[in-house]
């Protein structure tokens, strides 16, 4: 018995010096989120450069691949699907070194994202 009774009172005098855990409410990341500041970087480079040399291309699709890539992995595709096309249309324009189609596709994708469909998990 005194063996119980020393164990439950270390227990309880252990639990009672922690902290009560703090609770943040954060706020539900928006569908894109990553892949429309890749959009906007992207963007904003076309616009500073007129006809952007290779390396600048190469840049440019790397930071579209990892907003691609971002939004892949937190599983909103789906939810940006129209955008997630238009970038990579973007990606191919840049490919073939069209900076004006690839400015008009990240125009348009920029305005798909916008506009994310609601999730289920909104809805619960």
């Amino acid at each position: 018995m005194a063996k119980r009774n020393l164990s439950a009172n270390v227990h309880e005098e252990f639990r009672a010096g922690m902290p009560a855990p703090i609770l943040r409410h954060r706020p539900a990341p928006t569908p894109g989120e990553r892949l429309r500041r890749a959009v906007d970087t992207a963007l904003a480079e076309l616009a500073s450069t007129g006809n952007p040399d290779d390396p600048t291309c190469h840049r440019l699709d790397d930071l579209l691949v990892g907003g691609l890539a971002w939004t892949a992995a937190t599983g909103d595709t789906c939810r940006i699907e129209s955008a997630v096309h238009e970038v990579r249309t973007a990606r191919d324009r840049l490919d073939a070194h069209d900076p004006d189609g690839a400015r008009v596709a990240l125009l348009a994708a920029r305005e798909g994202l916008g506009r994310p469909l609601p999730s289920q998990r909104d809805a619960r």
